[in-house]
Parts: C-alpha cells; structure tokens; sequence
C-alpha cells in the first residue's frame, strides 16, 4: 500500500505542473504554487530497516482569497514488523477582508496507528494577522475557536476525547540566502480534557532548478496519553524537495 501511494504521487506530479487550474483566467488573477518532497532509506545486513517519508502542499492565491491543501505520511519497518505508520491531511481557506488581516476555516485529519489516539479530527475557525512582511522575513499569527475529535484504538479501555478547543499558531520565514530559507511554525491546540502542541521547523537549499534539500525537525507533544504511551513525538528528516 504505501508504495502504491508513493507510486501515484510521482505519477501525478506531471500533470498538476501543467494544467494549473486558471479555469480561464490570467496567470496574475490566480497565482498556483505547488511542492512535493521525499525521503527513503533502507539497510539490509545484519537488520533489515525501511523507512519513508512523503509531503505534497498545493496552494492557489488570489487577490481575495489563499487555498491550501497539505499531506504528510511517515512509515517505518523493521524487518517484517511495522513500527511507524502516520498519515495527515490538512485544509485551509483563508478570506482577505483588510490589508494584513484575514480569516480562516481550517479542518484536519490525522491518523496514527500506533499512538494513543488512533485518529484525530480537528475544525478551526477565526482570525489571521501577518504581524509584519518585510523582503527577507515574514511573520504571521493565527488565532480561534475550534472542535476536535479524538478516537482510541477498538479495543481500548479508554473512551473517545470530544471537545472544544482554542487554536493558536505563529508562522515564520526568513530568506537567509537566496538559495536558503528558514521556515517556523508553532501551533497549541488548547482544551479542557486535553491539549497539543506542535512546532515544525526546516531549513531549505536550492540545489539547481526547481530542486531543493531540505532539513526537517518535527515535535509533538500531547497532555493526555494511555500510560504506555509517550508524550511526545520528534522526526527528523532530509528530503528531496520538487517545487512547481
């Protein structure tokens, strides 16, 4: 299976670089950006370890409006066991009402077969700021109010989490080269029964063309785990990045 989906996103990366969706409008009234990055590796000998990683993010940008889409995977196997196996996907519309200032409606689906939580829905509305653009950096903040679902894994002793939550998050980037970028992102999903923060930060070189490396550091923390389980999450990785 995961190299089924592995197998289809490099099938596809052709024809979203194409047929960009203007739907008959100016390349100026619709601005399309799109990134896809992977990374495997394999040792075989005396341990057999398989691993990969995979993100694509779509964006389209108009005057008024900004569309994101984003979907990570991370899998791992040692031998003929699987130790890591996560999947997410992410959506988020942004309407520009003021200069500097928008809002947003935002949804995720996360899930995570071995963690405590076996899936986690998420919604998220409220209001954005870019705090301050400048030609090297830029730095924005997101705030609102959201609902988040939390399903165990069948067979667990443990109930589902429904809650109301508070989401905060600060974007930032700074062009350190032209060839090198540095990019933040600190998000808190904040409720009564349970909270999660995340920071998620990379570094990025251009390579030649259209081709990049990038250096990632991803970190999870979640308040409320099974007893076996840990609270936090770290991956690091190193991936091939293709923009179009």
């Amino acid at each position: 299976m995961r190299f089924l989906m592995l197998g289809l996103l490099f099938c596809c990366l052709p024809s979203w670089a194409l047929v960009p969706p203007y739907y008959g409008k100016s390349n100026k009234d619709y601005r399309w950006a799109a990134e896809a990055e992977v990374g495997l590796s394999s040792t075989r000998g005396n341990s057999e370890v398989e691993s990969y990683n995979s993100r694509l993010k779509v964006g389209l940008d108009t005057d008024r409006t900004h569309q994101e889409a984003t979907f990570t995977s991370n899998y791992s196997r040692d031998g003929q066991t699987t130790s890591a196996e996560r999947y997410k996907l992410e959506l988020q519309s942004d309407g520009k009402f003021w200069p500097n200032y928008y809002v947003f409606l935002r949804g995720s689906q996360l899930f995570d077969r071995f963690g405590s939580y076996q899936s986690e829905t998420t919604v998220a509305s409220g209001l954005g700021t870019t705090l301050f653009s400048r030609h090297y950096t830029s730095m924005k903040f997101e705030i609102g109010p959201g609902y988040r679902l939390q399903k165990v894994p069948e067979g667990s002793l443990e109930s589902d989490n429904r809650e109301a939550i508070l989401r905060t998050v600060l974007k930032y980037e700074r062009r350190i080269h032209e060839r090198t970028r540095f990019n933040a992102g600190i998000e808190m999903e904040t409720g009564s029964e349970n909270s999660i923060g995340q920071l998620d930060a990379s570094f990025t070189n251009q390579l030649w063309g259209d081709l990049a490396l990038k250096l990632g550091f991803y970190y999870r923390y979640t308040k409320v785990v099974d007893p076996d389980k840990a609270n936090f999450d770290t991956q690091s990785s190193l991936n091939l990045l293709y923009t179009f």
